[in-house]
Parts: C-alpha cells; sequence; structure tokens
C-alpha cells in the first residue's frame, strides 16, 4: 500500500492512500463470502450459483459499496499508523481513482484530509509576572480585609433566612412580602414572560423592575391596579425611542410584615455557632475564603491571557465545534436543573441554536488554545514538575507552577 502524506495549514494533513490491487481481491473475497450465501439465484441454492451470476443477483453497485467501505475502513487504519498520525475527528474522504472492485483490473486510490493536534510554539513562560500577588503577608496594608458592611450584609441574609410573616390589613410599603397576580401585555397582547400568578416578592429586593415595583407600594389586600411601565433601553437623545410600553394588571392577595429575628446569640445557635461573636468570626472567614478564590481567578485569568500573547496555535474547526458542543452540552444540563428548557433559554436570547453556537466560538477557540498550550508546557515539564499526565487534575497542576512561578517573578 502506497501512501503520500502532506502538510496542510490549520493543522491540517492530506494524506493519500493507493490500495494495490492484491488487497482489492481480498477485500473483494471476504465480501463475496459473506454475501453470496444471502442472494437468490433460481435453480441454485444459496451459494452454489457460479460467481458471475451471483453478482449479479447480489448487485454490483451495492456489492462495490460494500468493498469501498471495507477497503477505506482498514486501510485507513494502517495508513494512518504508517504515518505515525494521530487524528483529532474522523477524516474527510475524497475518492480519486475507482474502477472496477469486482475484477482483477481493480483500482482505488482516495485522499484523507485529517485534522491533527496542533503544535503549540510557546514564548519564556517562565518569566511571565503577575504584580501585587500575595493573598497572605505580613503587611496589613496588602491583606484581604473584611468590612463591617459585609458582615452585616450576610448577618441581614441569614436573619431573613429565619424571618415570620404577620399578616397586616394596610398598604403595603417597602421591606413587606407580598403576593399577587400580575399580567403584562403590549397592545393587547399577552406577554408570558411578563406574567404570573400568585407570585412572592419581598419589595424592595431589587428583583423587580423598579417602576413596577413603585406601583405596588400602597397596595391593600384584595386591591387591583392597571398602570403603564415603560421597559427596554432609550435612545441617547432621551425622547423614548427604543423604549416600549407595557400594560399590567394587578391584583394583590397578600400583604404581610416580615418580622426578622433578634441578633444575638440565640440566632448563631441556629447556624451551628455557640454565640454571635463566633457566627461574625465563621462570616469574616468565609468572606476572606471567598475573596481568596476571587483574587486567585483573577490571576489565572491573567495568566491565560498572558500566555496567549506568547504563544502561537492553529486550532482546527472540528476542535473549536467539539469545545462548542461540550458547552451547548453544558448549557442544557444547567437549565435542565433549573427547571427552564433549553429551547425558552433561546427564545428569551432572541437566537436559534445556531445563532447561539457561533457566539460560542471566539470563546471556544480560547479555551481550546489555553488547554493546548498547558499540555504542550506539561510535557516539557512532566520530569521537571513531577506531573503524571495521565492524571486528570494534570493541567491543574501545570496552572498552579506557572502562577507560583509568575507570582514570584511579580515580586521582583
Amino acid at each position: 500500500m502506497k501512501t503520500t502524506l502532506e502538510k496542510l495549514p490549520k493543522s491540517k494533513v492530506k494524506l493519500t492512500v493507493e490500495v494495490p490491487q492484491e488487497m482489492i481481491r481480498i477485500y473483494f473475497t471476504r465480501v463475496y463470502n459473506k454475501m453470496a450465501p444471502l442472494a437468490e439465484v433460481k435453480g441454485f441454492r444459496p451459494g452454489k450459483a457460479p460467481r458471475h451470476l451471483t453478482i449479479s443477483a447480489i448487485g454490483e453497485n451495492k456489492l462495490t459499496s460494500e468493498i469501498l467501505n471495507m477497503a477505506l475502513s482498514e486501510t485507513y487504519g494502517e495508513a494512518i499508523k504508517k504515518e505515525d498520525i494521530l487524528p483529532i475527528a474522523s477524516p474527510k474522504i475524497n475518492i480519486k481513482k475507482i474502477a472496477d472492485l469486482t475484477t482483477d483490473n481493480a483500482q482505488l486510490e482516495y485522499e484523507a484530509e485529517i485534522d491533527v493536534l496542533p503544535e503549540a510554539k510557546i514564548g519564556d513562560y517562565k518569566k511571565l509576572r503577575i504584580v501585587n500577588p500575595q493573598i497572605y503577608t505580613k503587611n496589613e496594608e496588602l491583606r484581604i480585609k473584611v468590612t463591617k458592611d459585609e458582615i452585616d450584609q450576610i448577618l441581614s441574609h441569614l436573619r431573613r433566612q429565619h424571618a415570620t410573616f404577620k399578616e397586616v390589613d394596610r398598604p403595603a410599603k417597602l421591606g413587606d412580602r407580598i403576593e399577587m397576580d400580575f399580567e403584562g401585555s403590549e397592545r393587547g397582547v399577552v406577554l408570558e414572560n411578563l406574567t404570573s400568578k400568585n407570585y412572592p416578592v419581598i419589595l424592595g429586593s431589587k428583583s423587580l423592575i423598579p417602576e413596577f415595583e413603585k406601583k405596588l407600594v400602597g397596595m391593600k389586600k384584595s386591591g387591583e391596579k392597571e398602570f403603564d411601565v415603560e421597559l427596554g433601553p432609550a435612545k441617547s437623545d432621551d425622547s423614548g425611542a427604543g423604549k416600549k410600553l407595557v400594560h399590567f394588571k394587578v391584583k394583590m392577595h397578600q400583604v404581610q410584615e416580615v418580622i426578622l429575628p433578634a441578633l444575638d446569640d440565640e440566632l448563631a445557635k441556629k447556624f451551628q455557632q455557640k454565640n454571635l461573636d463566633n457566627l461574625k468570626k465563621t462570616i469574616e472567614a468565609d468572606i476572606i475564603k471567598q475573596k481568596e478564590i476571587t483574587k486567585k481567578q483573577k490571576q489565572e485569568q491573567e495568566l491565560v491571557e498572558e500566555l496567549l500573547k506568547i504563544s502561537e496555535v492553529e486550532v482546527p474547526e472540528s476542535l473549536i465545534e467539539q469545545e462548542v458542543n461540550r458547552m451547548i452540552e453544558q448549557l442544557k444540563s444547567r437549565a435542565q436543573t433549573a427547571g427552564i428548557p433549553f429551547e425558552k433559554y433561546l427564545e428569551n436570547l432572541k437566537k436559534t441554536e445556531d445563532e447561539f453556537k457561533k457566539d460560542l466560538v471566539p470563546q471556544a477557540e480560547k479555551t481550546v488554545k489555553i488547554g493546548l498550550i498547558i499540555g504542550e508546557i506539561a510535557k516539557k515539564e512532566e520530569k521537571t514538575w513531577k506531573i503524571d499526565l495521565k492524571e486528570q487534575d494534570a493541567g491543574k497542576k501545570v496552572m498552579e507552577k506557572l502562577l507560583d512561578l509568575a507570582l514570584t517573578n511579580g515580586k521582583m
């Protein structure tokens, strides 16, 4: 079997394969022996008719198709092994020459365009710098701090978790819990995404459209109200262009006063803490931990951007497509967990799935590039950094080593 390899742009190769006649004869025999017993030839038992009659009964086109499929499948595998090619996607096959596969004069030659793992050319990654990196430091000015307001915000949230509600017969005010029906319509057409039944909300929680929420203040239980709210962005001339006028009908079912528990040791015990001081210390530690995570994520993102600047990688479209599909499946899973059909999610974005996929391409390409860069560094530093390339967290260990280096360089 004769093979010829040609390198193409964007991490592709073109493999030309010429299949010799003796191999085609072997494929013919195997296919014929499999199909002949199933062919019906009048006057002969299955598999006992002369070859030319059996071929006619099977159908030369069908026989040729089976031989071709077997030849492509087996010779392609042998050819990529011979040329030491590691494909990352299914090849694009182009038949250059095909003739008489059922005779001794058979000819078969084809080209396979193959995406291969790209080579990442990386600059001196050991000299990358990230400035002001320290999370823990003796310098008090650089230490991560937690403000009283941050702790108070968490305490307020914890109090709301254990709040009780008291029915009141007065107009609703900010801080009250209400339950209502509302229906939004534009030019008489009901808008499903602006319509709900028995919708509960705390007034002032900023979970509603501000202008809509203002109209609810002052309503009493069993009260009904209709009003218009302008939604959507306005043009720079503030003429109202670009906005849409939505008409709302609201019926108030319930108005409740929110009674928050006292901020004391009893509240702390509900969160498995001995007293309020311990609860505050735990909250402070959690906030610091979250800030540490956020800071490290920002540093890693900065490191990624710097790595991309000093690297050259030609990413095949097949890898980008695979990453886009992975991202789509991940989003579908999240949407399903949240109880939102993915189709509804796209509808809210006002995009088709193809349009949404197109939007994901830049991020997918970036993700693939950094993965290839990290993989290349891992191979180079396998022994020095004691990285097992077979481990799932190998890439994570490389990032940690690179970040340590960049942080150290940033202090210089």
